[in-house]
This record gives C-alpha cells, structure tokens and sequence, in this order.
C-alpha cells in the first residue's frame, strides 16, 4: 500500500467523514431552529381590538370647554332619516350609538367600516358604544371619545397589516431556509455514503492484491 493510499484511508477520510458530520449536525439544528421560528412567526397576531378603558384615559386628561356638541369629524347635527335609507341599514347599533348614526354621520361610520374586514365590522359598532356608555358615565364629550376610537382603531388595523405583511416575508425566508438546509442535509449525507462505498470498495482491491492471498489462491489441490 503506498503513503498516498494509507494518507487517504487512515487520514483524509476521517477528517472528511468528521466534517461531513458536523455539517449535517450543523445543518438539521438549523433546520430545527428555522421550522420552530416560523411557527412562532405564524402565531404571532396584533391584537385590533380596542377597550373602553383606552380611550377613556385618552379623553381625562383632556378638558372639555362649555359649549355646545358637535358631531364626530365636524359633521352637522344628526337629523332623523329612515333606517332603511341610512347607509347603516343591516347593522346592529348599539343603543348608546343610534343617536350619532343619523344622515352625514352614518356615512362617516360607513366609510371607517369599509376600511376593515367584513367579519369585524360589528364588533367595530359593539366596541363604539360601549366607548360611548363610559364616556358619558365618566362625564366626557361622547364625540371625542368617539372621534379618539377611530383614530385608535385605525391606527391599530394600519400595525396588523404592516405585521401581516412582515409575517409573509419572513416566513419566505423561513421556508427557503429550511428547504436549503434539507438539500444540504441531503448532500452531505450523500458525501457519507460515498465515502462509505469508496471504503468497502477499496478494502476489497486491496484483499484481491494482497500477494499472500494470491499465493494462497495459486496453491493447486
């Protein structure tokens, strides 16, 4: 056996097998740490909803001067309309809310509720009025408190979407990450198999060249 032969078999081959199996450790830990981040990232949500307590703390500090009500956004006072006209028609309002829902205000909640999901837009109304309720148990302006919710509403879907949308990139990556460390889990763990093959295959070249075991052979009966 040659130094080139006996250097391959008792030293570069273990230092490959060694390397190889570092990199798969390496790799499948990776792997792991990546399908585990993006299940966190996936149950990751931003909470919209927004409590009475909020926006009452928002409208303490605040002092209401003497005069007379307005109307969310500066709107006129509300006039009676017919529910089946009011833009609102199919939606359950609150009883504290009814009184701000009439003619130009019914469209201004209208606009805010075309801005989020359909499946959300009650609670949206159900969350308005019971602002409402305790803002006027707290003695606080009802139009503030209901002019305060909707910036605090909108404010909170604008951060749900922006999250939402960081979520699908960052789960791209995720996934690209773990595909690649699959296909390099793969790869080395291939580079194993062949070193174990060259192995098996050259043990046996040098068992057919050894001289001993051709003499052996050569012997007749």
């Amino acid at each position: 056996m040659s130094i080139v032969d006996s250097f391959e078999r008792k030293t570069l081959f273990i230092i490959t097998r060694a390397v190889a199996l570092v990199c798969i450790t390496i790799f499948l830990l990776s792997t792991v740490g990546a399908a585990i981040y993006g299940i966190s990232v996936w149950k990751k949500e931003v909470s919209t909803k927004v409590t009475t307590q909020e926006i009452i703390d928002q409208l303490k500090p605040v002092e209401i001067p003497n005069r007379a009500p307005t109307t969310p956004n500066g709107t006129q006072p509300p006039v009676p309309t017919e529910q089946e006209m009011s833009p609102l028609h199919g939606y359950r309002i609150p009883l504290s809310l009814q009184k701000y829902t009439s003619d130009e205000n019914a469209q201004i909640f209208k606009n805010q509720l075309n801005e989020i999901p359909t499946a959300d837009q009650q609670a949206y109304l159900d969350e308005l009025g019971a602002v409402i309720v305790e803002a006027e148990k707290a003695k606080l302006n009802a139009v503030n408190a209901i002019n305060s919710y909707m910036k605090t509403k909108h404010a909170r879907y604008t951060t749900a979407a922006a999250n939402e949308i960081q979520k699908v990139e960052t789960l791209k990556l995720v996934t690209a990450g773990f595909g690649t460390g699959l296909l390099l889990i793969a790869l080395f763990s291939l580079v194993l198999v062949l070193l174990a093959i060259e192995r098996n295959t050259r043990q046996r070249l040098v068992e057919k060249r050894d001289p001993a075991t051709q003499q052996s052979e050569s012997i007749p009966a």
